[in-house]
């Protein structure tokens, strides 16, 4: 044993195999063996715990499980189940059901549908409902087999104590990974950390393996072990590439992290033939796989596109290279290798960018698609917005605290001991976090990493508990921790200690200190995040939506799509009776999936912007264009609901103007405070701008024409003026109509430069202005619940409207027809004569949707009576 320890104290051989390890194994190999089984046993409860709670609501007895099922994203995914269940094992990638007319050409990638489609196929699930029961446990399932693989990585670059820490907090962490894991969270998310994280415990075993057993290219004795991990991360990697293309991401860590392995093995003495054998093998195992899915955009690398297998081929070549340089350059200093490292990736780069111009850019725009934050989209979009520290805070709370230890914790043994494990480690996480602080979807993604760091604080500052000495083999550190730590023993004599080998006094004080301030954030993390964990309700689809979108599937005409069908982009046209229905992107994934029709946005933000986009079809106030707009997408129907017209509001006007916004629209003034002048209180109103947009002619007066009664004249004083960010009210108050009318036309502005009027009001149906009524769309149907109370107009949550060409009545003045919908609600439909003309859109003889009309149009200036049929209205014939 002391000639073992005498030739580890020499540098030169700290990379060579330990037999003396393997000698130590086999000495207590009695006793770690039910030592192993007790952790085992372990891991299997947490294992079985992580599933528990996330899949509590399908323990309530409710068998209306499409009700647990979250109403954006899952829902199409069990749209695609469905669909490789009826072609099995086909997967489509081109969906004419959505994006219409268009259809969405799909990046999502095809392992999710499939495993779905096969494990309901096992099973024997056939209906929906049974399909349903099958799959909201595979996120489930996918989080809680997140326990064993996080135990296994951080007991290979720590210990077992480390590595039960983090397979707990794994189990537990809350946020974006828990949420989209959640029983009814049907989506790719869990898949996507399982995968990834699959991906890197593989990868690091391969590092801990090769740390030990270096690559000789002379010896080929020493390949084949590598090149089995080499197959076996491509693997693991081709398998979370076929979930989802951002598995493009761990490329991106590998890539990052390759240069300083190869300088690591430099410094050590070695050429860096472990780094070239395992990562040309894991990624030309990631080429082949990628050519098994296939090309199937001509997009950014968030698509199956020839960029993928570029940009694994370019990996291997630069690990050619650095290869190539650390041989000629094995006889010159160390520093003659990293400054040659620096350089040419410097020039490189350069090089790279003058030869190949357009691939440069390409590569570039798809880092910042990754990295990089686009205005609207943070605006807009929840999971696209950056990562503040408030949502940081709420997440993690005393876990990032643990998460920092930790990340000390691994810097420390990088300065002691060079380990590439623990540097990999590091860029994962930091490359995550990094991500995670640009886009807060990558969230989850940073549950793994805070979970390893956190788990590798906690680790050590329980290494301080001395164990006895019959399970110190199996309590000390594995892989690269337990090798380096070898190396230190024989090598430095620890100044903290006494001769008998124990921590002096201040020094064992304070390590104790450590160790109760680190197990009291542990504690304090676990007690938040279990307490916030159980509080979550079950997802809920939103009732109104179902109930809407279940009617259009059940009342509408058969749009000539086959809902389950493949069809390939290549060769398809779209039927004559094919037609859109225009909606916020939100919801088009629950018309494809409930209606089983085609939305022309959707989730995917696939036609939101742009002169026919949903957002400029909501917020013109010229009906002709609105018109126009259905025309260009051969769209048939519009749903609306309260959201749109209220909260997401805000998202339409800024999708349709980013540079104003919502400002024209809904607009904030400081109201002074009648107490006390010198002090108010912001508040935003509603101008007439709001009242005139498509979204409120909809969803808040149904299409008909409405008169003002009273409203808000405000006098403000400029922001220029008060030197204050929004306006200040400096007279005002709620009058009529028309004498506020009169006050506001006789406003001089050039006489009060720093003074303003408007008209405003705060009720959503309480428009500051007559609004015009609209002659080609009519309520065909709404959804049960009343949105507002009963002292103020009724408004239910979603509408259906059908636009129509609408049938032509000749004369002048208004007319009048009372409407009577689904829900029993009665309005008056108003609308006026333009140029001697009435268009209408509802029929006197006929139902129109669910909507019933009892009586005839009738003149209010001459007390005339019409009757329409339908087919008048749908030709737009003339009276």
């Amino acid at each position: 044993v002391q000639d073992q320890m005498n030739f580890y104290m020499n540098p030169e051989n700290r990379c060579v195999s330990i037999r003396l390890k393997e000698r130590d194994e086999m000495e207590y190999s009695r006793y770690l063996k039910p030592f192993t089984l007790i952790l085992g046993g372990i891991v299997l409860l947490i294992t079985f715990f992580s599933f528990i709670i996330r899949t509590l609501p399908a323990y309530s007895g409710n068998a209306d499980v499409l009700m647990f099922v979250g109403m954006d994203d899952p829902t199409y995914q069990l749209r695609r189940i469905e669909q490789v269940i009826a072609n099995y094992p086909n997967i489509a990638w081109f969906d004419p059901m959505t994006y219409f007319p268009y259809g969405q050409p799909m990046h999502w990638g095809p392992l999710f549908p499939f495993l779905g489609a096969t494990l309901c196929l096992l099973t024997g699930a056939v209906t929906r409902t049974e399909i349903i029961s099958a799959t909201l446990f595979i996120p489930c399932a996918m989080a809680a087999l997140m326990v064993p693989i996080i135990y296994l990585l951080v007991s290979r670059i720590a210990d077992w104590k480390s590595g039960l820490v983090a397979a707990f907090f794994i189990a537990i962490v809350p946020g974006q990974f828990f949420f989209r894991s959640f029983y009814g969270y049907l989506d790719h998310h869990a898949g996507e950390v399982f995968f990834s994280t699959l991906f890197c415990l593989c990868y690091l075993s391969a590092l801990v393996y090769s740390r030990k057993n270096p690559v000789d290219l002379k010896d080929r004795e020493t390949w084949k072990v590598p090149i089995l991990l080499g197959v076996l991360c491509g693997i693991t990697y081709v398998l979370g590439l076929a979930l989802m293309p951002t598995m493009l991401l761990f490329a991106l860590i590998v890539g990052m992290f390759t240069p300083v392995w190869f300088i690591i093995q430099r410094y050590i003495g070695h050429l860096g033939a472990s780094a070239l054998v395992i990562n040309s093998v894991t990624f030309f195992v990631a080429i082949i796989g990628f050519f098994f899915i296939g090309i199937h955009s001509e997009g950014g690398l968030n698509y199956y596109t020839i960029g993928h297998p570029i940009a694994y081929g370019l990996l291997i070549l630069a690990n050619v290279l650095l290869f190539g340089f650390s041989y000629h350059l094995k006889e010159k200093p160390f520093w003659y290798y990293v400054g040659a490292i620096v350089g040419v990736t410097i020039l490189g780069i350069i090089a790279f960018a003058l030869v190949f111009p357009d691939l440069f850019a390409y590569m570039m725009a798809n880092a910042n698609a990754f990295f990089g934050s686009d205005d609207i989209h943070w605006k807009t979009i929840q999971e696209a917005r950056p990562w503040s520290f408030d949502d940081a805070w709420r997440t993690f709370q005393y876990s990032l605290i643990l998460f920092g230890a930790g990340a000390a914790v691994l810097l420390n043994r990088i300065r002691k001991e060079l380990c590439p494990s623990h540097v990999f480690t590091l860029i994962w996480a930091v490359v995550i976090f990094y991500a995670t602080c640009q886009h807060i979807r990558y969230e989850y993604y940073l549950a793994a990493p805070v979970a390893i760091l956190a788990g590798i604080a906690v680790g050590s500052a329980l290494g301080i508990i001395e164990l006895p000495s019959r399970y110190r083999s199996g309590s000390g550190g594995t892989g690269d921790e337990q090798h380096a730590g070898k190396k230190k023993a024989g090598k430095t004599h620890d100044v903290s200690k006494s001769k008998k080998g124990h921590l002096s006094g201040p020094v064992k004080a304070g390590s104790y200190a450590f160790l109760a301030i680190i197990l009291v954030l542990a504690l304090l993390f676990s007690h938040q995040a279990l307490s916030r964990n159980l509080m979550m309700g079950a997802y809920n689809l939103n009732p109104d939506w179902r109930e809407a979108t279940e009617w259009l599937n059940g009342n509408t005409p058969d749009p000539g799509i086959d809902y389950y069908a493949i069809y390939d982009e290549n060769n398809f046209t779209y039927p004559d009776s094919a037609y859109g229905v225009m909606s916020w992107w939100d919801y088009g994934h629950m018309i494809t999936f409930l209606g089983k029709r085609m939305p022309n946005a959707n989730p995917f933000q696939y036609g939101v912007n742009g002169p026919n986009g949903s957002a400029r079809f909501f917020m013109t106030h010229d009906e002709s264009e609105a018109d126009q707009i259905l025309a260009n997408l051969n769209t048939k129907y519009v749903i609306t609901d309260y959201e749109m017209d209220t909260g997401k509001f805000w998202a339409m006007s800024t999708w349709d103007n980013p540079d104003v916004g919502v400002y024209p629209y809904q607009q904030t003034f400081v109201f002074p405070n009648p107490e006390d002048p010198k002090s108010g209180m912001p508040y935003p109103v509603l101008t007439n701008e709001y009242y005139q947009t498509m979204i409120s002619r909809l969803h808040n007066f149904d299409g008909s024409y409405t008169a003002p009664g009273t409203v808000f004249l405000l006098k403000y004083m400029r922001p220029s003026a008060s030197g204050l960010n929004v306006p200040v009210v400096v007279d005002g108050g709620q009058t009529n109509f028309s004498a506020a009318k009169a006050v506001a036309d006789s406003f001089n502005p050039q006489e009060n430069p720093q003074y303003g009027v408007i008209m405003v009001n705060m009720g959503y149906t309480d428009p500051v202005e007559p609004v015009r009524s609209l002659s080609h769309y009519r309520l065909i149907f709404e959804s049960s619940t009343r949105v507002t109370p009963a002292d103020m107009d009724d408004i239910r949550y979603v509408k259906i409207f059908e636009h129509v060409k609408g049938a032509q009545i000749a004369g002048d003045g208004m007319l009048e027809l009372k409407v009577k919908t689904n829900t029993g609600r009665e309005f008056v439909y108003r609308t006026h004569s333009v140029d001697g003309i009435f268009t209408v859109p509802y029929p006197t003889e006929a139902a129109a949707g669910a909507i019933t009309i009892p009586g005839r149009y009738r003149n209010v200036n001459t007390g005339a009576e019409y009757q329409v049929t339908e087919e008048q209205v749908a030709k737009g014939e003339r009276i």
